[in-house]
């Protein structure tokens, strides 16, 4: 198995050396990641500058791996559409901080995957709570192992997987969820004539399956994720009610 192992935090960061050690147990493992920190920029890609491809000969040892000046969804299709890999599964991450709820919207992790589903190509996108890699480093490959064994990469869709919070030593096992709700509140800092955007995430209840409450909880979320944004419940409403439209 070819699996592309890419991210966002930057080809240098320490989430995606874990994730490629731990890849390299289940196949034969490429890297193209950013060549910078691409958080937040979701599925954006780099048409109005050019992008700059730089092979790394010595990051990996034995492992072929680029350096791409542009976003995580740049460096799927560069792997894919320049370097023309043979990639039957993608790994992103893995992330410094949490992808959950509805930080996915913007998340260049699951971006990554997402253009990846695009593809119709598997795709497992990885996150952990901020500077919290005690557990991944204890628990990825079984992880990744359980995932794998249960089937649940397939074509055109995204496995979005979520490490417990840093207040736990290790999880409690795996959690089957959805996407719950997590609203980031902004805040704006002046400075020398520039505005900083800060904030931090408002306490939102959710449900018992959300992949919000399993992290809390001391769980590892494991949440299936589509491209398709139609409301399709809201949609067959819409056909009952407007027999005519």
């Amino acid at each position: 198995m070819n699996i592309l192992v890419t991210n966002d935090d930057g080809i240098y960061s320490r989430g995606i050396s874990l994730l490629v050690e731990a890849a390299r147990e289940f196949g034969d493992v490429y890297v193209v990641a950013p060549s910078s920190q691409q958080s937040a920029v979701s599925q954006g890609l780099t048409i109005h500058e050019p992008l700059q491809i730089e092979r790394l000969e010595h990051l990996y040892e034995g492992l072929t791996s680029y350096s791409i000046s542009g976003k995580p969804a740049d460096c799927i299709k560069v792997a894919l559409e320049y370097l023309h890999f043979p990639i039957d599964l993608v790994f992103s991450g893995v992330n410094d901080g949490p992808n959950l709820g509805t930080d996915i919207l913007y998340s260049g992790t699951v971006a990554a995957a997402s253009e990846a589903s695009i593809f119709n190509i598997p795709s497992v996108a990885f996150s952990t709570d901020f500077g919290c890699f005690s557990i991944v480093e204890e628990e990825l490959v079984s992880t990744i192992d359980y995932i794998l064994r249960l089937q649940m990469p397939t074509p055109g869709r995204i496995v979005n997987v979520n490490f417990p919070l840093n207040k736990y030593s290790k999880s409690k096992g795996f959690r089957l969820t959805t996407q719950g709700m997590r609203i980031f509140s902004a805040k704006y800092r002046h400075d020398e004539g520039k505005y900083w955007q800060e904030g931090n995430w408002v306490d939102v209840q959710n449900e018992k399956n959300t992949d919000v409450t399993a992290v809390t909880e001391g769980y590892i979320s494991i949440t299936p994720l589509g491209t398709d944004r139609t409301d399709h419940e809201l949609l067959r409403a819409w056909k009952e009610d407007h027999h005519d439209l």
